[in-house]
C-alpha cells in the first residue's frame, strides 16, 4: 500500500471527521499555534485511548499521519483509516523498519503523530519514552510537539466501547507544547531530547510519572 494516500481524500476525511469529533467531545484544545505551518514535525502525545489517534488528528491544524497495524487498513473502516492519514505497518514489524517508514514520510514535509510510550497505559500513569522518538527525530531532522491528552480514557476506555453519552465541557482536552528542535544523531543528544519532549508531556497531561516501560504484546 502506497504511503501517502489521496491528498484529496485525506483532506476531506479529516474535515468532515474532526470537526464534529472535537464538538461532540466538547475538547478544549489549546497551543495549535505552536505547529510548524509546514514541514515535517513530529506531534507526540501520551496515548491513554482508542480515541487519542482520532482526537489528535482532529485537534491539529495540519492534516496528520500516524502508523496503525496493517489489520487496521483493511475493509470499509480500514480504507478511512487510510484516508485519515495511517500508514499501514505489518504486526510484529521490526522497530527499526517502522522509523525507516516514519522518517521516510516525515522528509516528505508531512506531520506525523506518534505515542512514544509505545502502547496505552494501563494504569493512567505516564510511562517511560521509547529510543524510537529520539532515532526518528535525528535521522529526518525534523521539529516535535508534544501534546497532552485528558479525558480520553473517560470516554473510552481501554478494553472497552466508546462512551454513548457526551462528555461535560471541558472533560477531553488537547494541550500543545513547546516546539523541541531535532537532536544530534549521537546517543546522549537523542536521551536529552527525548527526555525534554517526556517532561512537557507529562505536564501538559498533569499525569503520575512511573519509571517503567508500559508493557506492549504483538497485537497492540
Amino acid at each position: 500500500m502506497a504511503l501517502v494516500p489521496n491528498p484529496l481524500a485525506m483532506r476531506i476525511a479529516q474535515r468532515i471527521s474532526g470537526p464534529p469529533l472535537r464538538r461532540w467531545y466538547r475538547a478544549e484544545v489549546t497551543g495549535q499555534g505552536a505547529v510548524p505551518g509546514g514541514g515535517g514535525v513530529l506531534l507526540a502525545a501520551n496515548h491513554l485511548s482508542f480515541l487519542d489517534h482520532y482526537l489528535l488528528a482532529a485537534a491539529s491544524p495540519r492534516r496528520m499521519r500516524f502508523l496503525g497495524k496493517r489489520e487496521l487498513a483493511e475493509g470499509l473502516f480500514g480504507r478511512f483509516n487510510v484516508a485519515l492519514g495511517m500508514v499501514p505497518v505489518d504486526r510484529g514489524r521490526a522497530d527499526m523498519e517502522a522509523i525507516g517508514l516514519i522518517v521516510e514520510v516525515l522528509r516528505g514535509g508531512a506531520a506525523v503523530g506518534v505515542f512514544p510510550e509505545g502502547s496505552r497505559s494501563p494504569t493512567g500513569a505516564l510511562y517511560r519514552f521509547r529510543s524510537g522518538l529520539g532515532r526518528v527525530a535525528a535521522e529526518a531532522q525534523v521539529p516535535c510537539v508534544p501534546v497532552g491528552l485528558i479525558g480520553t480514557a473517560a470516554v473510552w476506555p481501554k478494553g472497552g466501547w466508546p462512551q454513548p453519552h457526551r462528555p461535560p465541557a471541558g472533560t477531553v482536552q488537547v494541550h500543545f507544547g513547546d516546539v523541541v528542535a531535532p537532536p544530534a544523531a549521537d546517543a546522549r543528544s537523542r536521551r536529552a531530547f527525548t527526555a525534554k519532549v517526556h517532561a512537557q508531556v507529562a505536564k501538559l497531561s498533569g499525569q503520575p510519572l512511573t519509571n517503567a516501560f508500559a508493557p506492549t504484546s504483538p497485537t497492540a
